[in-house]
């Protein structure tokens, strides 16, 4: 692919690389629906900027290339989820292959695997 069909997003300070064709993949989400007459977007920079959470970012642009979305361990349920909200994702449509790790007060930390299951509330 060209450099014209590259597009960089920098979201919360961190500049991603990628292409048009791959924020396709995704339809009726923000990123689908880029445009450089959009608000986000900085001419001077030819970047989009969004001030997001950039490490829950990887993981969203990591599922429009993978197709396979990983539940950051970092961050809680309830941020991970309005993450997915503001981006366009559905959390009740997407398809999570992830190992989670939850982290309990009282004794350590909990594994919880999920594979192919819808994400629970």
């Amino acid at each position: 692919m060209d450099l014209e069909n590259r597009v960089i997003l920098n979201v919360g300070g961190i500049r991603h690389e990628t292409y048009k064709a791959t924020l396709k993949k995704i339809p009726a989400t923000r990123l689908s629906k880029l445009t450089e007459a959009g608000v986000n977007y900085d001419p001077i920079l030819n970047e989009y900027f969004f001030d997001r959470h950039p490490g829950v970012f990887g993981q969203i642009l990591n599922y429009y290339r993978t197709g396979k979305l990983h539940y950051p361990t970092d961050v809680c349920g309830p941020l991970f989820e309005e993450e997915l909200e503001f981006w366009g994702l559905d959390a009740n449509q997407v398809t999570y292959f992830i190992v989670l790790y939850l982290n309990v007060f009282f004794g350590g930390c909990l594994k919880v695997e999920l594979h192919n299951e819808k994400f629970a509330h």
